[in-house]
């Protein structure tokens, strides 16, 4: 009996002194981790001190020189250690919840967050709720949110919702079908019907979280590109504007008589017929008193903006920029059409590395700097393009002395400063083609729906918050395989690696034997 009943003190002596810590470092866990000291990590911490002050008293009642022992002292040496290393698991746990590090080894960085997506959530200024009306979403729907989260300092959150268990609110948000996701700040909200991306989820925080608009008047009456319609519209691109909170309104200025007042941006895109003086003189009077005009003018069209070009130290060179260098051929493009690489150091381009955009029949633009204003050129041809002067009878060929050789300007930005006191400022944009914002055009898949809607959001003052997102695409990596091969590659896994790894085995058994 007696015996038995050291056995069960020794038994529980160990069981309390592998509790405690346990206990101890849980709580200690559980707190610092979710940072709330309620039940769960008091608790824990509670009970693995009674578990240690229990362990301490049985040790001392059961022999009255415990401590002096040595088997005391290797105990307690193994108890800190033991509680070093719970600590030390504890601690990078909790620093890898709050801080984490992540490494995209993606062809085309799929699993990172665009610096745009990163400069408006770590500007929120009020709380974003995303909720995704799907209780089974797609892994990656999570992980890009979970992105956003960790990148919004507490101002984004998410939740995933099954309708069927919660119709009250699917009604509310007027939520018609699983998968709908609905971006809410405040009392704004904005739905999202497609899949979820970045590319969608972005504009739709910058819509929900947006103080004003930016209203964009597109001129007509001078034969301009429309904004809805096929290959030869701005549909494409008006679309892009509009899941930016970008009103699009059209401005006849004979019809009006006046810029309305509420006006961010004026575009005038690709006129056939010339502006008459009167609308002339609107839109110098628009710019001079700090306006933002974008101008999309194509080679030999009168436009009747010299004057206005001029006073902003730019000429039109009224000459087909031709390619060389034959890389437009390899994709079925003609030498009429340009493809551009090179981009100025403006907020316009500052994030298209070397992202090719497509310029099909432009003209260059040639800069007479006009004091104190900042020019950029935006767009520049490649080295192997020349401006053809003898474009209209078909003789594309460089001739010396005759053509002007590139890089040559395709578009250009201009800040002029008005006053400094208050500070007033008027921006201006011209592209020497109208060509590449339209729908057929941008179904190359270059940048060019980017630099047209940069280029109005910079000239709205957003330029730090709204700028486009592209949708990551990926790349096919799959290996097409015949029947032949498909057979060979399953008899040599299935057959030949197990009979070379069993001969293997039977060679190396009868040499030791």
């Amino acid at each position: 009996m007696k015996r038995f009943a050291q056995g069960s003190a020794a038994g529980m002596s160990t069981l309390l002194l592998w509790a405690a810590p346990l206990l101890i470092i849980a709580g200690l866990s559980a707190g610092f981790v979710t940072q709330r000291w309620n039940w769960l990590p008091l608790s824990l911490l509670s009970l693995g001190g009674i578990a240690l002050l229990l362990w301490l008293i049985q040790q001392s009642r059961v022999s009255s020189g415990f401590w002096g022992r040595r088997s005391t002292q290797t105990s307690t040496n193994a108890l800190l250690t033991v509680i070093a290393v719970i600590a030390l698991l504890g601690i990078v746990n909790f620093l890898a919840d709050r801080y984490t590090l992540e490494i995209d080894l993606t062809e085309n960085r799929a699993f990172t967050l665009a610096p745009e997506t990163r400069d408006v959530l770590q500007n929120l200024d009020q709380p974003v709720r995303v909720l995704v009306f799907d209780p089974n979403a797609a892994s990656r729907d999570r992980l890009l949110l979970e992105q956003y989260r960790r990148q919004a300092n507490g101002q984004f959150s998410f939740e995933f919702i099954d309708p069927q268990e919660q119709p009250a609110l699917a009604k509310k948000y007027n939520v018609t079908q699983v998968g709908q996701v609905i971006v809410v700040a405040g009392k704004k909200t904005q739905r999202i019907d497609e899949n979820l991306s970045e590319s969608n989820l972005t504009p739709a925080l910058i819509r929900v979280t947006s103080d004003r608009p930016i209203r964009a008047y597109f001129t007509t009456g001078h034969n301009e590109l429309p904004l809805i319609g096929g290959a030869a519209s701005l549909s494409e691109v008006a679309k892009l504007l509009e899941q930016r909170d970008v009103q699009l309104q059209p401005l006849n200025l004979l019809e009006k008589g006046k810029i309305p007042e509420d006006a961010n941006v004026i575009v005038v895109a690709g006129p056939r017929q010339p502006f008459l003086r009167l609308e002339q003189d609107l839109l110098k009077e628009y710019l001079n008193r700090g306006g933002s005009l974008l101008l999309m003018l194509d080679v030999d069209v009168n436009a009747g903006l010299e004057d206005l070009l001029k006073n902003w130290g730019l000429t039109l060179d009224n000459r087909w920029v031709i390619d060389g260098s034959g890389v437009g051929q390899q994709v079925g493009l003609g030498p009429d059409t340009i493809i551009v690489s090179t981009y100025g150091n403006h907020p316009i381009t500052q994030r298209f590395a070397q992202g090719p955009s497509v310029f099909p029949r432009a003209q260059a633009i040639r800069v007479d700097p006009v004091k104190d204003d900042n020019i950029v050129e935006i767009a520049l041809s490649g080295p192997q393009t020349w401006a053809e002067t003898e474009w209209k009878s078909g003789n594309l060929e460089f001739t010396e002395g005759v053509d002007t050789k590139g890089p040559l300007p395709i578009g250009v930005a201009i800040t002029r400063q008005l006053s400094n006191n208050p500070p007033k400022e008027a921006r201006l944009v011209v592209f020497g083609d109208s060509e590449f914002a339209t729908d057929g055009v941008i179904a190359y898949q270059g940048i060019n729906s980017d630099l047209f809607v940069n280029s109005v959001l910079w000239l709205g003052d957003r330029d730090q918050k709204a700028l486009s997102i592209r949708p990551r695409e990926t790349t096919n990596r799959r290996l097409q395989l015949n029947v032949t091969t498909s057979r060979w590659i399953e008899m040599i896994s299935v057959f030949l690696l197990p009979l070379v790894g069993f001969g293997s085995a039977v060679f190396v058994w009868w040499r030791r034997r």
